[in-house]
């Protein structure tokens, strides 16, 4: 058990904060990246079990519950396990303490193996010759769900595809969506709203070059849903609901 949740001690630095003080939520999701990262790689399925057989994880979907984002010099604690698995899905939860131990926030992921080439998902119990353990206690009673598409737009912004976006697959890195839908609020709603909520699906990689669109629509008081898509062919690459206080 002792291998089996891995438990890692961040501090936000200055670089990583906004306007606010606070840790962006991008930044709090590379730490999540990391943490799963080296996690996997103890557990001998993560990246380089994985490369050396032309596969790769890929992040699927995630539900992110926050209550308060640590601030600039706060030292957090980022516990992360396996928490079960079906034919294409391997799910990872996450609970986030602060310096005096009290939770400030969870997360749930589905992740799939997809084969390089094909660009294909791959069963996981087929790439792994044993059974990968996993921890059932579940941070959330249902795993992430799907997102429904906007019907309408309040908010749009665009951007391309560059080179701080990369990631070492050259796609750009799943955080940066993240960073996109926030950049398609007005930023007198970023400084008077704190995020509470992020429910995200990621269908589709997207490239150094391409266009990218984003839709924003309030669909309640408090919620709002995205899609993130490629310009030129209106493919969404990625649905998203975020809910405010």
């Amino acid at each position: 058990m002792t291998e089996l949740i891995r438990n890692d001690k961040y501090t936000v630095h200055s670089y990583e904060v906004d306007f606010g003080r606070r840790i962006r939520l991008s930044g709090l999701n590379r730490y999540m990246q990391e943490s799963a990262w080296q996690h996997a790689e103890t557990l001998g399925a993560g990246y380089s079990s994985l490369i050396s057989r032309n596969f790769a994880w890929v992040l699927t979907r995630a539900t992110i519950r926050i209550e308060k984002l640590p601030g600039w010099g706060e030292q957090i604690c980022l516990a992360t396990w396996p928490s079960g698995r079906d034919q294409f899905f391997a799910y990872r939860d996450f609970l986030f303490t602060d310096q005096s131990n009290n939770e400030f926030g969870r997360a749930t992921t589905s992740w799939c193996v997809i084969d390089i080439q094909a660009r294909r998902p791959q069963p996981v119990a087929e790439i792994f010759p044993f059974r990968m353990p996993d921890n059932k206690e579940l941070m959330f009673p249902e795993r992430p769900p799907k997102i429904e598409t906007p019907t309408g737009a309040d908010f749009t912004w665009q951007t391309k595809v560059g080179y701080q976006d990369l990631d070492a697959n050259e796609h750009a890195n799943n955080v940066r969506y993240i960073d996109w839908i926030y950049e398609s609020f007005p930023l007198d709603f970023l400084k008077s709203h704190n995020l509470r909520q992020l429910d995200i699906n990621y269908l589709a990689e997207t490239f150094y070059g391409e266009e990218i669109s984003v839709v924003t629509q309030q669909s309640a008081a408090d919620t709002f849903i995205h899609s993130v898509s490629q310009s030129t062919a209106q493919n969404a690459i990625c649905r998203a609901r975020t809910v405010w206080k």
